[in-house]
């Protein structure tokens, strides 16, 4: 990832995700892995600007993830319909930090929670934003894997990266 880049993405079930197509019909889901049961929305710059001209800006979050007070609205109402999590890896000045938080049933289930990779290497991965938030989602890590490698994130470092060469998915 180059320096000032983030990639953003909510993650849920592909029929969680439809109610951000319903709000703006141009979404497009994929899947990171073959077979994989989490899609992707990529909440790319122009995306979110289309979803606060709907919707409102609202205020921004002071917990370094890049979402607004409407975003976090909208994401409770998606999450009705089931889990839901919103992940996000920022690179700032050469740093990279990884923020995620996670909803389900309309309430925050997991707390916006930031790590930089500088001290990630101190703390066990399984407490790693982005690992916990898949954890909530259902995701369960393979042999030898953590939650970010199963998901195959890795693979992916932007937006266009996402919508080139991950999978479509059918919904």
């Amino acid at each position: 990832m180059l320096a000032g880049q983030t990639l953003s993405l909510f993650v849920g079930h592909p029929q969680v995700l439809l109610r951000y197509r319903a709000a703006l019909p141009g979404v497009r889901l994929h899947a990171l892995t073959q077979n994989a049961s989490l899609a992707v929305l990529s909440l790319d710059p122009d995306l979110h600007d289309a979803l606060h001209h709907a919707y409102g800006t609202g205020e921004w979050a002071e917990s370094g993830v890049g979402l607004t007070s409407t975003d976090f609205a909208f994401a409770a109402r998606v999450s009705e319909a089931g889990a839901l999590a919103f992940i996000e890896i920022a690179d700032g000045d050469g740093e990279q930090h990884q923020h995620a938080v996670a909803w389900n049933g309309g309430d925050v289930v997991l707390k916006p929670a930031s790590l930089a990779a500088k001290v990630a290497g101190n703390r066990p991965r399984a407490t790693w934003p982005i690992n916990a938030a898949l954890r909530s989602l259902g995701l369960r890590a393979a042999p030898g894997l953590d939650e970010y490698e199963t998901f195959g994130l890795g693979a992916y470092d932007t937006h266009e990266s996402i919508l080139s060469r991950a999978l479509p998915t059918r919904v």
